[in-house]
């Protein structure tokens, strides 16, 4: 599992960006350590050239090509991990299953709007897997997934009212300064519905958590919906979506706001604003 988890990584250029530097640091070490022998056996650097060239066409070329493979193998080998570990009692135990469960999720239940990247779902993803991996660690994990869930709402729908009132009294020229407040937000939301399904999945039911008898997939499609209203609407529409019954603290939402628009600012890595961003969603 862990080899075939570390294959399907590859799928992703991030991920095969890395393994590249690595084959490079690989091979360049390699060639030292050839030069460094020749020297001490008294032969000198004569042969540098020859030995760079078996090093790099050899070694590094060949495995540079394998690694760009994945960019189609990875995103196969990933579903059929993610399908083999569906209805395992065990499937939550390690972080790498962990991973491929919440990109499963994400893929099939998050539509993200247009105005997103693919780092804005990047995010979603990472900061998802993190309060599973996290949740795991807690006595009663449904609760925690739903305590930390019901602030993600919070800051979610705290944050779509007071971005639709700023866009609709914003001079309509200034559309393009909401967009990266609009790609926080949706990110935001894009995290919130993962964690809807997350929940369900280890619930074992079809019946996620409902607040005030409305269903929260609903909501945060709207809210997902809006976002490309927003971005891409001169006139932006009023936000009409009916209050959720969430529990009420005002200092929260801020926080949340402030926590998860460092974390989308921050380019990748992001550990520690991610870690504030933890701090301030997990309860306890």
């Amino acid at each position: 599992m862990g080899i075939r988890f570390w294959l399907s990584r590859l799928g992703e250029a991030r991920h095969r960006r890395t393994a590249v530097r690595w084959l490079l640091i690989l091979a360049l070490g390699g060639f030292g350590l050839t030069m460094l022998v020749q020297i001490a056996s008294g032969r000198g650097t004569g042969g540098w050239f020859f030995a760079l060239a078996v090093w790099l066409a050899l070694i590094f070329i060949p495995l540079w090509l394998i690694t760009q493979v994945f960019q189609t193998l990875g995103p196969t080998l990933r579903r059929r991990l993610s399908a083999g570990l569906a209805g395992g009692e065990d499937r939550y135990r390690r972080p790498s299953t962990v991973t491929l469960i919440v990109e499963d999720l994400l893929e099939r239940q998050v539509v993200m709007p247009r105005i997103a990247t693919p780092v804005a779902a990047q995010k979603a993803r990472d900061a998802a897997v993190a309060l599973v991996v996290r949740a795991n660690r807690q006595g009663d994990v449904l609760e925690t997934l739903r305590g930390s869930l019901t602030r993600c709402l919070v800051g979610v729908e705290a944050w779509a009212r007071d971005v639709g009132g700023w866009a609709a009294a914003a001079a309509p020229e200034n559309i393009q300064a909401r967009w990266g407040t609009v790609r926080a937000l949706a990110a935001l939301a894009a995290l919130s519905k993962t964690l809807v399904a997350v929940y369900e999945d280890r619930a074992g039911g079809g019946v996620g958590p409902h607040l005030d008898g409305r269903s929260l997939h609903l909501f945060l499609d709207n809210t997902l919906d809006f976002c490309d209203d927003l971005a891409l609407q001169v006139e932006v529409p009023a936000w009409e979506e009916p209050p959720l019954d969430l529990p009420p603290d005002p200092a929260v939402p801020a926080q949340i706001r402030q926590a998860w628009q460092h974390y989308a600012d921050t380019p990748e890595p992001a550990p520690t604003a991610l870690e504030a961003f933890l701090a301030v969603v997990l309860p306890g």
